[in-house]
């Protein structure tokens, strides 16, 4: 009897320990199935921890996105995207690993995150904020107004080109901060504003841009 006791003591605890060593091998096939994949995910995004300001070139997305940032710098996260084809989600990952290798940076305008290169340093951003801005209509419109009839103030503008003051006050709030235009406080009642010499070079370089991209339209 205690024999049989103690043989089916045995033969118990042999089936704990191979359903546990079993149970155990699951387990780790599992996490290494999930370490894998977080390892492809990881990899194929473009890396997490060594990406380096000499391989972060390497990867087609990331080039085409410091070209075209080059190119059109002040661009936007959504215009970058849809201009490139990608998702927003993917091209915000990539532009991250440019920032974080220094090779870009950005800035807020108007309420969009818009990015420009760090190479060509102070003149470099100035185009960027410029162009971001210039984009509107409305602010091409005022800084063609006040480029042909310097010291107006707000009303005089709003009145000239139909726009609700408003509008002008919030576009004319954008081209001061971005040094585009200046304004003379001395009538506090009515300020009146003048172009700055960057702000006039500024739109005659958008200005360009514009007239270059309707003739290759046509």
């Amino acid at each position: 009897m205690i024999v049989l006791f103690f043989s089916i003591a045995v033969s118990t605890s042999t089936a704990i320990l191979d359903l546990q060593a079993e149970f155990n091998m699951t387990t780790l096939a599992v996490i290494i199935t999930v370490i894998a994949l977080l390892l492809a995910f990881f990899f194929l995004m473009g890396g997490v921890k060594y990406v380096t300001p000499e391989n972060v070139l390497d990867t087609e997305i990331r080039k085409n996105l410091y070209e075209y940032i080059d190119e059109y710098p002040g661009s936007h996260l959504r215009e970058i995207a849809r201009e490139l084809d990608l998702k927003p989600s993917n091209a915000a990952w990539h532009l991250r690993k440019l920032e974080q290798t220094n090779l870009i940076r950005s800035r807020a305008i108007g309420g969009k995150k818009v990015y420009y290169l760090v190479e060509g340093g102070v003149e470099a951003k100035q185009r960027a904020v410029a162009e971001s801005i210039l984009r509107n209509k409305n602010a091409r419109d005022i800084m063609t107004f006040l480029s042909d009839h310097p010291g107006k103030h707000l009303l005089e503008i709003a009145h000239a080109l139909s726009i609700n003051h408003h509008v002008v006050k919030w576009h004319i709030n954008k081209l001061y901060e971005a040094e585009l235009i200046e304004g003379d406080t001395t009538n506090s009642a009515y300020p009146i504003y003048y172009p700055t010499e960057i702000g006039r070079q500024n739109m005659e370089t958008y200005n360009e841009y514009l007239k270059t991209t309707v003739e290759k339209a046509v």
